[in-house]
C-alpha cells in the first residue's frame, strides 16, 4: 500500500473532520465539494479502509480516520514550522524558538542560562513563556512550544523528558511574625501558622499539600494569589507565611524587609525536568538550545530508537521502535548505555 499524503489533501481532511461536513469543508476552504470527495475516495482506495463514517448529522471520522486526521495535523505542524524558519532566514534570523517554562526557572535557572545562549546565538529569536507546570507540559505535548521546563509534580505523558535543575523551597515572614526568630522550619511547625497560597495547580501548593497529607493534615490558607512576587508582598504585611523558591528569598527578603526560613525537609526539595516533543523532528536552534540548557552535546539529544541504533550500529540488532522511544526519559550512564526512569543529577 502506498500513501502519498499531500499538503492540500491533509488540509482538506482536517477541514471535513473539523466541520463535520464535506460541504462546509468546501466552502471553508473555497473548492468543490466534489473536489474534496474525489481526493478522501481516491485515499480510501489506496488504503483500502474507510476514512469518514456519515450520518444525517454530517461525517466524522472513522479510526483509520483518527489516525489520519493526527498524521494531517503533524504533516500540516511541520510545514508551517519549516515556513516560519525560512522566512526566519530572510530576516537575517538563524532560528526561532518557543520555550515555555514555570516562574521557579524564570526567576532563579533560566535568565543566566539564556544569556549565555543569546551572547552565541544572536541572531535567533527566543518567544519565552511562563506558565503554570502542566501547562508547559501541554503546550509543548499540543506543539504550541518547541521546549519546557516544569517542575517535577506534572506529570509528563509521552513527552522526551530529562532532569535540568534542582531548587528548594523558603519560607518567608516579615519580621515581627512568630516564627521570625526561628533558624529554619519544620513542616510541623509551617502548619501550625497561616500560609499565603498560590494557585490551586502550582507546583508550590501541590508540595505543600502532600506534605501536609502525609501528616494527615491540611494547610491553612489564608490567601490564594498568582506568583513570588504577590506572596512576597502580602508576607510583607503579615498576612501570613509565604513559601517561595530559596534563590528568590534571597533576592527579595532583605528589599522587602522579610525574614528567610530555610526547610531542610525532602519535600522542599525538587527537580525541574525539561521536556521536549520528539528531538529526532527538532529543529537546529531548539535542539541547540535544549542541549545548552542540559549541559550536553546537540548530538546527545536523541530519542532512544537513535540511541539505541548507534550503539548497536556494528550488530545490526533490532531497533526499538519510535513509539516506544517517545514514553519517557532516556538517561546516559556515561558508558554510553541509556536506560528509562532514573535521573541524571
Amino acid at each position: 500500500m502506498a500513501l502519498h499524503l499531500d499538503l492540500v489533501t491533509a488540509r482538506l481532511f482536517v477541514a471535513v473532520i473539523e466541520e463535520a461536513s464535506i460541504a462546509r469543508a468546501a466552502e471553508r476552504e473555497n473548492i468543490a465539494a466534489s473536489a474534496i470527495s474525489k481526493r478522501i475516495g481516491e485515499l480510501e482506495q489506496r488504503t483500502g479502509l474507510a476514512l469518514l463514517r456519515r450520518h444525517r448529522r454530517g461525517v466524522e471520522a472513522t479510526p483509520a480516520g483518527a489516525i489520519l486526521l493526527r498524521r494531517a495535523r503533524g504533516l500540516m505542524q511541520e510545514a508551517a514550522l519549516l515556513e516560519e524558519e525560512l522566512q526566519s532566514l530572510v530576516a537575517g534570523e538563524q532560528g526561532h524558538i518557543r520555550l515555555c517554562a514555570n516562574e521557579a526557572s524564570l526567576t532563579g535557572f533560566l535568565p543566566a542560562m539564556l544569556r549565555g545562549f543569546s551572547e552565541a546565538h544572536s541572531n535567533v529569536r527566543i518567544d519565552l513563556s511562563e506558565m503554570l507546570s502542566e501547562d508547559v507540559v501541554r503546550a509543548v505535548t499540543e506543539n504550541a512550544a518547541d521546549i519546557g521546563i516544569f517542575a517535577d509534580t506534572a506529570p509528563a505523558g509521552d513527552l522526551w523528558v530529562q532532569p535540568c535543575y534542582r531548587d528548594s523551597l523558603t519560607a518567608v515572614v516579615a519580621r515581627g511574625h512568630p516564627l521570625a526568630r526561628a533558624a529554619e522550619l519544620r513542616i510541623t511547625e509551617l502548619l501550625d501558622h497561616e500560609i499565603i497560597g498560590q494557585v490551586r495547580r502550582s507546583s508550590v501548593g501541590s508540595i505543600l499539600a502532600r506534605a501536609a497529607s502525609a501528616l494527615g493534615r491540611a494547610p491553612m490558607i489564608r490567601l490564594r494569589v498568582d506568583g513570588f512576587d504577590a506572596v512576597c508582598r502580602l508576607a510583607q504585611e503579615g498576612l501570613g507565611v509565604g513559601i517561595v523558591t530559596t534563590q528568590y528569598a534571597a533576592m527579595m527578603a532583605g528589599g522587602l524587609g522579610l525574614t528567610a526560613l530555610p526547610i531542610r525537609e525532602g519535600w522542599a526539595k525538587r527537580t525541574h525536568r525539561l521536556c521536549l516533543r520528539d528531538p529526532d523532528r527538532l529543529a537546529a536552534a531548539p535542539l541547540r538550545l535544549a542541549a545548552h540548557l542540559l549541559g550536553i552535546a546537540p548530538s546527545a539529544i536523541a530519542s532512544r530508537e537513535n540511541a539505541v541504533a548507534k550503539r548497536q550500529a556494528p550488530a545490526r540488532a533490532p531497533r526499538v521502535s519510535a513509539a516506544s522511544a517517545r514514553r519517557g526519559a532516556w538517561n546516559n550512564d556515561g558508558n554510553g548505555n541509556t536506560e528509562r526512569g532514573r535521573d541524571v543529577r
